[in-house]
Formats: structure tokens, C-alpha cells, sequence
């Protein structure tokens, strides 16, 4: 019994030492310190396919891959030419959007263009055609948004093509207030279809 008491006591006066030694304890460093890794700045896929089997393509770049320099404010400045396929008999309004995906909650849009026959298989270069028109974009711009690489900050920018399927005509004019034309689109829209390409900002 008398050893039992001895043990505990000398385990209590250890436990006190260890407790309260003098010395201030150090913050942790930067390499000791456990933290969660960010996601990655945005979940695009290089290109998606509707789920009526309509795709988006460019003769002008592989999905997902660096723009040529022409379609950025660094070179030409212009829309690249578009193709699509697979569009389904009942529609009667296409609409293409290009919207800065780099960071999926605070969306930019770049370009809108309604009022695409429905028939047709895409959009020329630097182009509109028939009775197409151009929203504002959220620079303020109609037409074609800039993405001009000087501007956008350092590291590589996701923008998204995506092409949308309307059944009735969505009546959008030239020069309308591109964010709520986008949000009339995708509202009415039946399916899309998507297609990628990055930019590198400068920093």
C-alpha cells in the first residue's frame, strides 16, 4: 500500500512539472501546421455534351486547350469560329455565351449572342450572321468581352463556350443588359453544350 501512495505521488508531482515548466510553448510553423488544400479554381470539363447529343467545337483549338492569340485583346481581338451538331428538329433559337469560369461563383461574362437559326452549323470567325445579335457583356461592350490578358491578373483563366438550346425565340435585342439576357437563356434553355479553352494572365 505504502509503495502504491509513493508511485502515485511521484506521478503527480511528474504530471505538475510537465504542466507548467516555465518555458512558453512555440506557435507552430508553417510546415507543422495541418491545414485543407484549396479546390482547384474551377470544375469545367474541357468540352460536355447535352444530353440531347449536342456538341460545340472550334476548328481553331482542341478542347481545353490554350487560345491562339488572336482571339484576345493581345492579338486580333475577335470571336473564334464555332461548330455544332446534333441539334434536335423542335428548336428555334440557338444562343452562345463565353463567360470567365475561373472562379465558378463570381462568373464574368465576355459574350452573347441570341438569335442563331437553329439550322445553320455555326459561327464564322470575328462574326455574326443572319439575324444573330450581341448582348452587352459585363464590361459594358456589345459583342466580343475582351479577355484581354494583361488585365486578368496572373495564372491561366478558364472561359467557357456554352451553347444553348431554346424552344421558342427568346426575343433578346442588340445591346440588352447582357446578365439578365444570360439569365432569361439559361432559364429557357432545354440543353447545352460546352467547350473550353484557357487563357495565362500576366501578373
Amino acid at each position: 500500500m505504502y509503495r502504491l501512495l509513493l508511485a502515485l505521488v511521484v506521478i503527480a508531482f511528474a504530471a505538475a512539472a510537465c504542466a507548467d515548466d516555465g518555458r512558453d510553448l512555440q506557435a507552430a510553423r508553417d510546415w507543422q501546421t495541418t491545414t485543407t488544400r484549396p479546390l482547384p479554381p474551377t470544375s469545367a470539363p474541357p468540352e460536355q455534351i447535352g444530353t440531347t447529343g449536342v456538341s460545340l467545337r472550334s476548328p481553331e483549338f482542341e478542347p481545353g486547350a490554350f487560345a491562339p492569340i488572336d482571339l484576345t485583346c493581345a492579338g486580333a481581338n475577335r470571336a473564334p469560329a464555332l461548330e455544332w451538331a446534333g441539334i434536335p428538329d423542335d428548336i428555334d433559337e440557338l444562343v452562345v455565351t463565353l463567360s470567365d469560369q475561373t472562379n465558378p461563383a463570381e462568373p464574368l461574362l465576355l459574350w452573347l449572342v441570341a438569335g442563331i437559326d437553329p439550322s445553320s452549323a455555326g459561327l464564322p470567325a470575328g462574326a455574326l450572321t443572319g439575324d444573330a445579335v450581341a448582348t452587352l457583356n459585363d464590361y459594358g461592350q456589345a459583342g466580343w468581352g475582351n479577355p484581354c490578358i494583361d488585365t486578368l491578373g496572373g495564372g491561366v483563366r478558364d472561359l467557357q463556350f456554352r451553347l444553348y438550346l431554346l424552344p421558342d425565340a427568346s426575343g433578346l435585342v442588340a445591346g440588352a443588359a447582357g446578365n439578365e439576357s444570360w439569365d432569361q437563356v439559361a432559364a429557357s434553355s432545354i440543353d447545352s453544350a460546352t467547350l473550353l479553352v484557357k487563357i495565362e494572365g500576366q501578373p
